[in-house]
């Protein structure tokens, strides 16, 4: 078993990253189209890949898993448990919730945290919304689906995909850490540079940029910040070959997915020994936002 995340109480004043995965398939990436891939080739053999680094390093993380997959892959979320990972939602159908009505947002809110809580046999506090696309109005729809925290906030207006949330009534307990009650809301991990924010966070801007320069944009953020924030997904750690792009889809967006693949793995484990290297506790959301309701966000 990971240590602990648990065990985890001085979350509120070291220097603390959590590493995330949104558990979802190639397929399900927004710019593609799933009803035309070929759904029968799948590339989550990268959450086994993500499983093995974590044991390696002696790390735990949090996931936000699709519903739709989620009986899947049912052996390896009740392992994962077991490790010391926490396991929260990422929709039914990995559906963007500022496409479709509060109604349709809300049954991909239940339904996946039913699907969830049914194979695991425990709660589901966490949410992550596919390609952070909240506002306020669905993320007051979050809470009241009985979720204790989300973490879909990046101050990144240049991605269209991307929500905006005001947060009003929320209290930032710390940077990038936001507080209303009992719940939180964990933003991304973002760095200025010529004024204007650059996600240092994980994703596609970890595969797709070189890690010469992501590897420096990372560590100096690292070296100025106490809160580190990751996310990434299991085809960018897939070992497997990219599958046939799907018909109608450019050349440009053909490419921005291939790019990459193949060494987000080498760039992880440098990103986690620099992190080692600055002193950060590897933690948990729940564990965090645990830790910082018992100090009362201190």
């Amino acid at each position: 078993m990971i240590p602990a995340a648990s065990a985890d109480t001085s979350a509120v004043t070291r220097r603390v990253v959590v590493l995330s995965m949104d558990i979802e398939d190639w397929y399900h990436v927004d710019y593609l189209d799933k009803n035309l891939c070929d759904r029968s080739y799948s590339m989550l053999d990268g959450l086994e890949v993500y499983l093995g680094i974590m044991d390696r390093h002696g790390v735990s993380s949090s996931f936000f898993c699709t519903g739709e997959i989620a009986e899947s892959i049912a052996p390896s979320l009740r392992q994962m448990l077991l490790a010391g990972h926490e396991i929260g939602s990422h929709t039914q159908s990995h559906v963007r919730p500022l496409t479709i009505p509060g109604e349709d947002f809300r049954r991909e809110l239940f339904s996946s945290k039913k699907t969830l809580e049914e194979i695991m046999g425990s709660k589901v506090e966490g949410f992550r919304a596919p390609c952070f696309s909240l506002d306020d109005e669905k993320l007051a729809m979050v809470r009241e689906a009985g979720y204790l925290y989300d973490s879909s906030r990046i101050a990144f207006k240049e991605n269209p995909r991307y929500g905006r949330m005001e947060l009003a009534g929320f209290e930032e307990v710390r940077p990038c850490v936001f507080r209303d009650g009992d719940f939180f809301e964990f933003q991304m991990s973002t760095l200025k540079v010529l004024g204007k924010n650059v996600p240092v966070s994980g994703g596609g801007y970890l595969r797709i940029f070189p890690w010469w320069l992501m590897g420096r944009l990372i560590r100096r953020y690292i070296g100025n910040n106490s809160l580190y924030l990751l996310y990434i997904h299991p085809y960018e750690l897939s070992r497997k070959p990219a599958p046939a792009p799907p018909p109608g889809l450019g050349a440009l967006n053909n490419r921005r997915f291939r790019t990459g693949l193949g060494g987000v793995e080498a760039k992880l484990n440098l990103l986690i020994g620099a992190l080692k290297d600055e002193g950060f506790a590897f933690t948990t959301f729940s564990a965090l936002r645990k830790s910082l309701t018992d100090t009362g966000g201190a």
